[in-house]
């Protein structure tokens, strides 16, 4: 079995890797650690206190525990311990969470309402990272907790996704990073083990309730029978070339060949540049306030457009319509058509306004009335085709 040095020596590999494979930490970074007390955020205290040490890596790091009102438990051996590393310990209080949380309890289970937790979590260290004037927040989220996530949003939320290594929230113009998300959770907790780092008891009412709980215990069954799965899973995050779902050929199948589909993958984002470098068009394809639909024909691109994320109400304003010269009239029509259907089949009514100047006949043939701002239609039905 690996002694201390060697447990230390692996978990400080796995950050750098994960600091080279994800860019987490710059030079001269603030990062504010989010402590809760408990073993992971211990050992990311204790791992990136020795990682600030190596060459290349000056970074300044603070911690941080949010006092959301729970249940009191002895937090000074670990506010003790932070401050023996020579680390910057604050207590943040937002006691008002708990009341919060209290006040939406499920009356069957009595317990509380995880996703408001979380989403308040995310607010109050949000809140707390700007007024101490931290720009870069590091969580203490492990591969365990990535797999978890990704079973757990399959199994109730109906997605393949988990949380990302780093995430940019522009709003809050705030950093989330997860230096560990390379580390295992057996090896972090035999590190805090070995290091004799303090633990502070959960008091959540939740722990060990949790439908991540019922993943966690399946996956820990799952690893026993079938050893090489953890890693095949850890390696399956990261493995963009075997990614092969349904999204390549979901979509709108038309006659003559003719596909309208929403851009969701690398293939459809080549050929949205296609089409772009076919129309002379000088678009920005950022993807953070706005979609893509894609018109092709035997795989070959013809058209798309851009618009922007709808607003409280539901108006939805294209911003670009670009067609190649082998894009017909009636084959762009068939691309807004869709598009319009599949807007109806989430929510009536709906507007969409056309503001581009390119390719306005193909609105004003399929009823939209021009205004100050473009072109304007108002769909008050579902559209079935």
């Amino acid at each position: 079995m690996d002694n201390v040095n060697q447990v230390q020596k692996k978990l400080l590999a796995a950050i750098r890797s994960a600091d080279y494979d994800f860019g987490l930490i710059n030079d001269n970074d603030k990062i504010l650690i989010g402590v809760s007390g408990g073993k992971d955020s211990m050992a990311l205290v204790s791992l990136l206190a020795t990682y600030r040490k190596f060459k290349g890596k000056n970074f300044e790091i603070a911690c941080v525990h949010l006092d959301f009102g729970f249940p009191k438990v002895d937090f000074s051996p670990v506010e003790k311990y932070i401050k023996g590393l020579g680390v910057t310990y604050i207590a943040y209080p937002a006691t008002e969470v708990y009341e919060i949380l209290k006040a939406h309890r499920n009356p069957k289970t009595n317990l509380l309402p995880c996703s408001i937790c979380s989403r308040m979590r995310k607010a109050v260290i949000n809140k707390a990272a700007n007024e101490l004037g931290f720009h870069k927040v590091a969580f203490a989220h492990h591969m365990d907790d990535a797999i978890e996530t990704l079973f757990l949003n399959m199994t109730f939320g109906a997605r393949v996704a988990t949380f990302e290594p780093k995430m940019y929230l522009e709003n809050a113009q705030i950093e989330f990073i997860r230096p560990l998300i390379y580390a295992r959770e057996k090896m972090l907790l035999r590190y805090t083990t070995m290091m004799n780092i303090p633990i502070a008891k959960n008091s959540c009412g939740n722990d060990k309730k949790t439908q991540r709980e019922d993943i966690k215990e399946t996956l820990a069954t799952f690893y026993k029978e079938h050893p090489d799965s953890y890693n095949n899973f850890s390696v399956m995050l990261t493995n963009a070339n075997e990614f092969k779902l349904f999204f390549d050929r979901y979509g709108a199948h038309l006659e003559n060949g003719l596909v309208v589909k929403e851009v969701e993958t690398k293939d459809d984002a080549l050929m949205l540049a296609k089409v772009a470098a076919a129309s002379k068009a000088k678009e920005d394809f950022d993807e953070s306030n706005s979609f893509f639909y894609l018109l092709k024909k035997d795989d070959k691109p013809l058209a798309y457009l851009k618009c922007l994320k709808p607003t409280a109400d539901f108006v939805y304003e294209i911003t670009s319509f670009s067609l190649t010269k082998d894009c017909s009239l009636d084959e762009a029509k068939k691309l807004l058509m869709i598009f319009e259907k599949n807007l109806s089949m989430k929510h009536v009514p709906t507007v969409i306004i056309y503001s581009g100047i390119d390719n306005s006949d193909v609105f004003t043939s399929s009823m939209y009335q021009k205004d100050e701002k473009g072109y304007r239609k108002m769909i008050v039905k579902s559209i079935k085709y």
